[in-house]
This record gives structure tokens, C-alpha cells and sequence, in this order.
């Protein structure tokens, strides 16, 4: 080991291999610019930016005339179907004293592993549309 140290550092450098560049070119002619492949670069940047500004002119006349007037379309059935369900549900308590009507408790059903930190019922209940979970 004294050895290696009595030898001067520029020695192993000089006695390693030197490191092969594989994959470099020999000569420059791969970094000089072409104009060929500059002109056809710049084509196609041109085209697909023209196709980008047609499809966003698709997407914008489709979210115009088709995705909003579909939403208020959807947004007035939806409102039909909740008006009748509740008819129905103000004519069950109608009929019940203002009470739900009562129903078969089965086992299955508002299965708690573990209470909520605000009480037995869930975060959404409503007690006159809801049945109140069994107090455990």
C-alpha cells in the first residue's frame, strides 16, 4: 500500500483507459441546421396549430349549443320527477298524521360499526323523510 501512495496521482490517470465517446459523431455535421428539415418542422407546427383552432371551435360549439341547452333540459326533467316525489311523500304523511309509516326492521338495515361523532343518525338525516336508525 506505501507503494501506491509514493506514486504520483498523474500516473494511474495516464495508466486507465482511456473512456471511448460510442455514440458521439466524428465530425459537426450533425449539429449544423437544415433547412429542409427547418421548413418541414415549421409546416407541420403550422398545420396543427390550424387544426387546433378548428376543434376548438368544434368543442366550443358543442358545449354551446348542445352541453348547455342539454343541461337545462336534463335540469327541468330532473325537477319534474323531484316535484312528484315529493307530492308523494307530503300524501304519505298526509295520510299518517304527519308520521312515516311504519315498516319492518330488518337486520341489514343502518348497520353502525361505529357512531358518528354527532350522534346515531347520519350527517344527511332528515327526520321527515328519513327513518331515525335504532338506538343501539
Amino acid at each position: 500500500m506505501s507503494m501506491l501512495r509514493a506514486l504520483p496521482r498523474a500516473a494511474f490517470v495516464r495508466a486507465a483507459p482511456a473512456a471511448r465517446r460510442a455514440l458521439a459523431t466524428e465530425s459537426n455535421a450533425y449539429w449544423r441546421p437544415d433547412a429542409a428539415a427547418a421548413k418541414a418542422f415549421a409546416e407541420v407546427r403550422h398545420e396543427t396549430f390550424e387544426h387546433a383552432g378548428k376543434t376548438t371551435g368544434l368543442w366550443r360549439n358543442a358545449s354551446l349549443f348542445v352541453l348547455i341547452p342539454g343541461c337545462i333540459v336534463f335540469g327541468a326533467y330532473a325537477y319534474k320527477i323531484e316535484s312528484a316525489h315529493h307530492a308523494h311523500i307530503e300524501h304519505v304523511l298526509e295520510e299518517n298524521n304527519g308520521e312515516l309509516p311504519p315498516r319492518a326492521e330488518y337486520s341489514y338495515l343502518n348497520l353502525r360499526h361505529k357512531q358518528f361523532p354527532w350522534g346515531n343518525q347520519s350527517l344527511f338525516f332528515n327526520p321527515a323523510v328519513n327513518y331515525p336508525a335504532p338506538e343501539e
